[in-house]
Order: structure tokens, then sequence, then C-alpha cells
């Protein structure tokens, strides 16, 4: 009968364990999230944001001239949510490697090369910071890009 019950005590530790973890995914487990969503032009990325984050966007172009803009995270939501059919529609996609995730106190800043498949370019200066809400959810409360408005591609 111990047996049984210790059997029972241990899965019920287990399934709370992964049901705690679920909720609240690892920092690699959130940036896979929001490639698969980015991946599948799927609005909800817009989710992931902070109203309250910090966007920046860097881009240089060809002649030298070089620009920066700056959002809110409401504002980069809404661009999202009007953008994503845009981009779905010439199949404009971001696909991330060297994949580094650094904490800072409670937050984490996760850096990447991200690659342009429409541009064919790499933005190797990419990173976001990310910090847990008060659920121990995660959130997008920084980003940096950089783009270029012309192809690289042959």
């Amino acid at each position: 009968m111990m047996t049984i019950k210790k059997f029972i005590y241990f899965l019920l530790c287990y399934l709370t364990t992964s049901l705690a973890f679920a909720n609240n995914p690892t920092p690699k487990q959130f940036f896979n999230h929001y490639i698969t969503l980015n991946e599948n032009f799927d609005p909800a990325l817009a989710d992931l944001y902070a109203d309250t984050a910090k966007i920046q966007i860097f881009r240089k172009y060809p002649h030298g001239l070089e620009r920066s803009m700056a959002l809110s995270g409401l504002q980069w939501k809404m661009l999202i949510n009007k953008m994503m059919p845009i981009a779905k529609a010439s199949n404009d996609r971001s696909k991330f490697s060297n994949i580094k995730i650094t904490p800072i106190a409670k937050k984490y800043k996760i850096k990447a090369d991200r690659f342009s498949t429409i541009k064919c370019y790499t933005d190797k200066g990419y990173y976001m910071v990310i910090e847990p809400k008060e659920n121990g959810a995660f959130e997008i409360i920084e980003e940096y890009m950089e783009t270029q408005p012309n192809s690289n591609c042959e």
C-alpha cells in the first residue's frame, strides 16, 4: 500500500511541476515560441510585447544615410497586426541563428543573428530583452533590429 501512495505522490508532484513549467516557460522556450509565431505569420506574436516595450529599428541606406525609428510596444503591436498579412503574402521571413541568452537580474537578453529571407541579409545586431510579468510569463520589453531597404538576393 505504501508503494501505491508513494507512486501517486510522485505522480502528483511531477504533474504539478510540469503544469507550472508549462505556464512559465524558460527564456529559450519563450524565444522558440516567438520564432514559431513569426514563422507562421501569426498575429498572436503581438501579444508577446509589453505595451510599454521599447522597439528600436535602425536602417542604413546604400548611399550612407542612416535612420533610427523608436516605437512603443503598443505602436509595434498595431504595426504587427497590419503588416502580418502583407509579410505572409510576400513570404517575408526571418531565420534566427547563433542564439545567446544572457540573464540580467530578473530579465534576459536574447541576442541572435536574424536573416531576412526576402532581402538576403543578416542582421547581426538583433536582440530582445524579456522580463517576467506578475504571473511569471515572459513579455518582450525591448527589441532592436537593423534593416536595409535593398535586397542582397541575386
